[in-house]
């Protein structure tokens, strides 16, 4: 049994001596300039974002109720070593109003410099914009996710762009996780 761990170790010895003399693969080396570009960025040091190629976009944050009780505070998400997910700090980097007069009473949803309009799934019946799943099937019970389907009005990136909007919510006042999946536009080309 020790002359095959010896022999193991002697073995492993060996390979990295070999590496250490010829170097590593030419696949495993990084080069300088092999690295990402340097982020653009505006004249105060803030990153400029990049304009997103055409495919799905996802973005997610962490909403909560407003102390007005009128609206949904949207906040960045971070989550712990295992999952959980939490506001990462006070900041507000936007609202959701699920009758928002903006939107003829229907959801409106912005984050940052962009807004996601909600819309009916059937057009002549309005109570179809909110897509409710309960936990046990219970209208009313926590934790519960709505889906919106949305499309995006106003935006430096994404206007144009539909998905939906799925907050998943944690707890009766408890907030939780917003989702927003959006899809660009389809050229009139490409139909």
């Amino acid at each position: 049994m020790r002359v095959r761990i010896v022999a193991a170790i002697a073995g492993l010895v060996l390979l990295g001596a070999l590496i250490g003399t010829a170097g590593a693969p030419q696949g495993a080396t990084a080069r300088l300039q092999d690295a990402s570009p340097e982020a653009d960025v505006e004249a105060d040091g803030t990153p400029v974002p990049e304009e997103p190629a055409a495919t799905v976009v996802t973005l997610v944050a962490f909403y909560q109720q407003d102390e007005s009780g009128d609206f949904l505070t949207i906040s960045p998400v971070t989550t712990n070593p295992v999952g959980v997910a939490r506001p990462s700090d006070d900041s507000e980097i936007g609202r959701a109003n699920f009758t928002d007069p903006d939107n003829d009473g229907l959801p409106r949803i912005t984050m940052s410099d962009s807004v996601f309009d909600g819309y009916p799934v059937d057009p002549d019946d309005p109570d179809t914009v909110f897509r409710w799943l309960y936990l046990n099937n219970e209208q009313g019970e926590r934790p519960a996710t709505l889906v919106i389907q949305v499309e995006c009005t106003d935006s430096p990136f994404y206007e144009g762009y539909s998905g939906t909007a799925t907050f998943v919510s944690r707890g009766a006042e408890a907030g939780g996780v917003l989702v927003i999946v959006l899809n660009p536009p389809v050229d009139a080309d490409e139909e």
